[in-house]
Formats: C-alpha cells, sequence, structure tokens
C-alpha cells in the first residue's frame, strides 16, 4: 500500500513537472497535494499568486489539479491557453489583477465550480464566456468596472448558487432589468445567494425577487434604500446595514419566518418599536450596530411572550454597539438574560439604578465597555 501511495505520488509529480508551473526552473507556483475530500485521489492545489506568469506560454495544467490561483498576477487579458483547459479544475482564482478582457472561449473548464474574478477592471463580459463552465456554482465579479449589464446574461449557469456583485456601479441599471428573465440577466431561479453591496441600488423595483424560488442569503448593504422592500420568505440572512433606512416596524419582517441573522447597522433609525422582531421566530443573531441616532429600544420589541417565559426566544446574540442608547427596561431582563452574546459597549449610558439589572446579567466585561 505504501508502495503503490509513492508510486501514485511520483507519477504526479512528474506531470507536474512536465507542466512546467511546479518545475524547479520557474520557482514561480508553490504545488500541494490534498486528498482530504477522497483518501482514495490526490488532488493538486496550485498556488502561483503574485507571479509574472504568462498565458501564453504552453503550461499543461496536469490531470489531477483541482485548485489554481492566479491572483495578483499582472493579467490583463484572459485569452485561450492551455492553463484554462481542463476536466478536472474546480477553482480558479483571477482576483486582484487588471483584467480588462476575457476571450469567448478562454474558459474551457467543465468541472469548474468557483471562479473569482473580482477586484479586475472587467466593463463587459461576452455571456458566452460561461458556456464551457456549465458546472460553476459560485461567481464573485466585485469591485470591477460594470455599469451596465444591458449586454450580459448568466443563462449557460444553470447550477449557479451564489453571485457576487458587490462595489460595481449597476444600481442603475438593475432597476430597470429582471434578474431571472431572458430578456434581463437570466440567473437561475434555484439561486441561492446573492451579494450586491455597494452597487448604488435606490430602491427594488417591483417583483425584483418574484422569481426567486430558494434564495436564503441577501446582501445590500451600502446602497441608497431607504425602504425595506418585499422580500422572499426563504431568506435565512439578510444586511441591510449601511443604508438611509428610518424607519423599521413589524410589518417590515413579518413575511420572513425562516430568517436566523438579520444585519441592520448604521442606519438612520432612532427607534426600535413594539413587535419589531417579534414574527421572526427563527432569529439567532440580531446586529444594530453603529446606529448613531438609536435611543429607544422597545421593551416588547421581540413580543410581550418572551418578557416572562424565554423559550420563546430563539436569539442567541445582539449586538447595541456604539448607539444612542441611554437606558433599557428592566423589562428586557429574562430575555437578555438567555443571551449568549450581548455587546451594549460605546452607548452614553445613563448609569443608575434603572440599569443595575444589567450588571446582574454577568456579562464578559468587554461587551459592558463604560458601565460603571
Amino acid at each position: 500500500m505504501i508502495l503503490l501511495c509513492l508510486f501514485i505520488v511520483l507519477i504526479s509529480h512528474i506531470c507536474v513537472s512536465e507542466s512546467g508551473l511546479c518545475g524547479d526552473d520557474l520557482r514561480t507556483c508553490v504545488c500541494r497535494y490534498n486528498n482530504k475530500e477522497n483518501e482514495d485521489f490526490l488532488a493538486l492545489d496550485i498556488d502561483c499568486s503574485y507571479s509574472d506568469i504568462s498565458l501564453n506560454a504552453s503550461h499543461e495544467l496536469p490531470k489531477s489539479v483541482r485548485t489554481l490561483d492566479l491572483s495578483s498576477s499582472k493579467l490583463t487579458h484572459i485569452t485561450e491557453s492551455t492553463l484554462f483547459k481542463s476536466t478536472s479544475l474546480q477553482v480558479l482564482y483571477l482576483d486582484k489583477n487588471d483584467i480588462i478582457s476575457i476571450d469567448v472561449h478562454a474558459l474551457q473548464l467543465p468541472a469548474l465550480k468557483i471562479l473569482d474574478l473580482s477586484s479586475n477592471k472587467l466593463e463587459f463580459l461576452d455571456p458566452e464566456v460561461f458556456q464551457q463552465t456549465k458546472q460553476l456554482d459560485y461567481l464573485n465579479l466585485a469591485s470591477n468596472a460594470f455599469k451596465t449589464f444591458s449586454l450580459m446574461s448568466f443563462h449557460h449557469l444553470s447550477a449557479l448558487k451564489e453571485i457576487v456583485l458587490d462595489d460595481n456601479s449597476i444600481g442603475t441599471h438593475l432597476q430597470q432589468v429582471n434578474l431571472f428573465q431572458h430578456d434581463g440577466l437570466a440567473l437561475t431561479t434555484k439561486i441561492k445567494n446573492i451579494s450586491i453591496k455597494g452597487i448604488s441600488l435606490d430602491y427594488f423595483p417591483e417583483n425584483f425577487l418574484l422569481d426567486a424560488y430558494d434564495l436564503r442569503r441577501l446582501s445590500v448593504a451600502n446602497n441608497n434604500i431607504s425602504v425595506i422592500p418585499e422580500l422572499p420568505f426563504t431568506l435565512e440572512y439578510l444586511d441591510l446595514s449601511d443604508n438611509p433606512i428610518t424607519d423599521i416596524d413589524s410589518e417590515d419582517f413579518s413575511e420572513l419566518p425562516a430568517l436566523k441573522e438579520l444585519r441592520l447597522n448604521n442606519l438612520l433609525i432612532k427607534e426600535v418599536k413594539e413587535y419589531a422582531f417579534a414574527s421572526m421566530k427563527n432569529l439567532v443573531k440580531l446586529e444594530l450596530q453603529n446606529n448613531r441616532m438609536l435611543s429607544n429600544f422597545s421593551s416588547l420589541a421581540f413580543g410581550n411572550e418572551v418578557l416572562d417565559d424565554p423559550t420563546y426566544l430563539t436569539l442567541e446574540s445582539l449586538s447595541l454597539r456604539s448607539c444612542r442608547l441611554r437606558t433599557l427596561s428592566k423589562e428586557l431582563e429574562v430575555p437578555f438574560g438567555q443571551l449568549t452574546k450581548l455587546d451594549l459597549q460605546g452607548n452614553p449610558w445613563k448609569c443608575d439604578c434603572n440599569l443595575l439589572w444589567v450588571k446582574e446579567l454577568q456579562l464578559p466585561e468587554d461587551d459592558i465597555e463604560h458601565f460603571r
């Protein structure tokens, strides 16, 4: 058995050396074998990041390659190359380059599952770029130069589960197209995670996410949204932070029964009203950090039942860090006492007898800094 393993390693090493990527002559790539997922298969991870590798050279990928990292390698154009022809490659990192174009037939990677093209200079992608990557389930296009997707389509990516479009100025365009229809972006309706942070989105058009039948995670932080839109009931994670939202109430989240994590950081809210979060029976983590105008947190924010019986409260972690709170009602002692994490730092607390109950919660000192 030992001899067999040594033979496999020897043969694999010969293949890698022939490719030139891991040979001693170049010393530009680090190659590691990893068989954690399958003990009978030695997968090869090749790290060529921070290198000056030439795509014109005939570097053939070995048959056992699983990951290829070409991040931070000063690439500007992705052209047809033997580097991007593989039936085994599953992960390709091309982030942090200066890529401005990708040839239509450059990516011939039928097994590819993860593609990171973030932090480049892409303004346009031909839809046919993805014709030979139909197994892709994660695509990151964040921090590029996209302003419109008018000629863009993801119709080849029927297996896509997550797309990241953060920090592209595409908000105005997305307000005019349908994410899922073929005359729009043609995203698969089975997609689970969408991130559109920092895209200058002013509002959600009507039925913007209507066809997202199984959406689990949605990040729309750092936009210009002032009204919380209608959202898919399947959501488990929602980030609305860094938006000019001035008001939240019970109706905003009443149709999100599956939500487990909610981030509402750095908004313009002044109060958390009665029953604001009462309808979310599966909420585990809630962040309300850096809401500099938030001065009132209703004792009924999670409903009336939790005040007497904490078993009605599923919440485990709550952050009210760096708000404008001066006091909290003693009625919150029972539900707050059940939390595993409660961060109250950075508030201008009025430390009088009305807040003695907070001291009795025996929170870590780091979470109640400035209490006296």
